[in-house]
């Protein structure tokens, strides 16, 4: 093995081990091999990472280069096919020079992540999952295929044959485990998800039934983007950038508590008995 052969193993392996400590809920696999869906023959892999997000299993491909120049747009194009060929969620290269202006361009049309580290510079990685969930995320259109999808991942108990794309409702089934207050802050946390979510979305509706002892309800609310907003105090384009925002300016806002909730309720959430679910 030549010496330039031994430096971009080395680097290889640095960047493999670098992100493998980063990202410790994901399975690496260095030099892997991937069986091309359209090439029908094996791909090389330098790494490929595999982990979860919201209950979905993803992949990824990550191509090191160790190039003396910018890597060029014929580089970007290639890889690009090798994400499509594996059906990869996302591809990222990482090289330790830089990359030309069109390699750019052409990356930036397929949001493949470009990052330029230095070959003696490792610990200037900073990657986190979240990226990837960001990405998903930023991913998304406002469509009836995408609506419902993203619905039924964020709680199981939605339910496609009572919700309505194109009145924007989202119905969820019953569940024995529910209570008013369960309902009202599912009511407004998914409000909150799916206007994250669809930058387009500026009115939805969400219905939760709840069985109460002997008898059941149905909790309902049309909330417009704007009002939510506002009672959160919060900007849903801002957490749709960056998922830390949703964890610390949301889901940990101390100002999000019981009783804001339940004033919250009082103006915008109502509720009506039922018998039969089937024909709510």
């Amino acid at each position: 093995m030549s010496i330039e052969d031994k430096a971009w193993r080395k680097y290889e392996r640095q960047i493999h081990q670098e992100l493998a400590s980063i990202f410790k809920d994901c399975e690496f696999e260095f030099d892997d091999r991937i069986f091309g869906k359209y090439s029908k023959i094996d791909r090389q892999i330098d790494i490929s990472i595999r982990g979860e997000i919201g209950g979905n299993k993803i992949l990824g491909i990550i191509d090191c280069k160790c190039f003396s120049k910018n890597i060029d747009v014929t580089i970007v194009d290639g890889f690009l096919g090798m994400i499509e060929d594996t059906k990869a969620n996302f591809g990222i290269i990482i090289t330790k020079k830089g990359y030309t202006s069109s390699a750019k361009n052409r990356a930036r049309v397929k949001n493949l992540r470009l990052d330029i580290i230095e070959f003696d510079e490792l610990e200037k990685i900073r990657l986190t999952f979240d990226y990837f969930v960001n990405q998903k995320i930023k991913n998304l259109e406002l469509s009836k295929y995408e609506f419902f999808k993203r619905a039924k991942q964020n709680w199981g108990y939605f339910d496609p044959s009572k919700s309505n794309y194109s009145k924007r409702i989202i119905t969820f089934k019953e569940s024995d485990t529910s209570t008013e207050y369960f309902a009202y802050k599912r009511i407004i946390k998914e409000s909150a998800r799916l206007f994250r979510d669809f930058s387009d979305l500026d009115l939805v509706t969400i219905r939760i039934p709840v069985k109460e002892e002997s008898k059941k309800k149905l909790y309902f609310s049309s909330i417009k983007r704007n009002n939510l907003e506002v009672f959160l105090k919060v900007n849903f384009d801002s957490l749709r950038d960056d998922i830390k925002l949703w964890r610390n300016d949301f889901l940990e806002n101390k100002d999000y508590t019981k009783e804001s909730i339940y004033d919250f309720a009082k103006e915008n959430i109502n509720s009506i008995e039922y018998t039969d679910y089937d024909k709510i």
